[in-house]
């Protein structure tokens, strides 16, 4: 009788916490999927998508001012291609013009290769003697002002031209101990070696400033 009795108190208590804790609704249902997310797809730096072309900038040494200005350079699209930069063995220096106003100069670069390229920025331009001397005086100043060309793009075709002014104040020479010179080096914007005129001319030696140069720009 004892072990009867122990049998339905146990069956009696089974009873009991299937009443407080099951829920006879509810069956057991496949485990929920949470998707996982790709990997974001690793760009190394400077590295554009497919098919796009970049530009990368270019630098030069320091010392003579004779680096270009890369601002405004020519912004690519996909499938596009830009020129490359016309480099001083692929371009001759044109004396041009002289301006309406004494001293004030429209010099030329121009294409004399096979290939197109793209020039932009201030030239470099010193008085020298001698296509390879250094500097006499101050080398010019870029004119940088609101009224001033800004550097841009310009494409040269084979044969094609573009013109910078320069600019000089030859009577600034009659309060100083002027010096004579024979040369007038310039570099092209972006470039580390020169090109020259002949250019018999007085200026003042540093530090007094009396060249000013102005970014190319299309020969109009």
């Amino acid at each position: 009788m004892r072990i009867k009795s122990l049998v339905i108190a146990a069956a009696a208590a089974g009873v009991a916490i299937c009443v407080s804790g099951c829920d006879p609704t509810t069956t057991a249902g496949p485990a929920s999927t949470t998707q996982v997310s790709q990997p974001a797809q690793n760009t190394q730096p400077g590295q554009g998508q497919p098919g796009q072309t970049t530009q990368p900038g270019a630098s030069s040494p320091g010392g003579i001012d004779h680096d270009g200005d890369n601002a405004g350079a020519p912004v690519t699209t996909p499938g596009q291609t830009t020129p490359p930069k016309c480099v001083t063995g692929q371009i001759t220096l044109d004396k041009g013009h002289g301006g309406p106003v004494g001293g004030d100069w429209f010099l030329k670069f121009i294409n004399s290769s096979s290939k197109t390229c793209v020039i932009q920025g201030f030239p470099g331009v010193s008085q020298t003697n001698g296509p390879t001397g250094d500097p006499v005086g101050e080398p010019a100043e870029r004119d940088q002002g609101a009224d001033a060309p800004k550097p841009t793009p310009v494409v040269l075709t084979p044969g094609a031209a573009a013109q910078f002014e320069f600019i000089t104040y030859p009577k600034q020479v009659n309060n100083c101990d002027a010096l004579r010179t024979n040369t007038l080096r310039v570099y092209p914007p972006d470039n580390t070696e020169s090109m020259w005129l002949p250019w018999d001319s007085l200026i003042c030696p540093g530090p007094q400033r009396m060249l000013i140069v102005r970014a190319v720009t299309p020969v109009s």
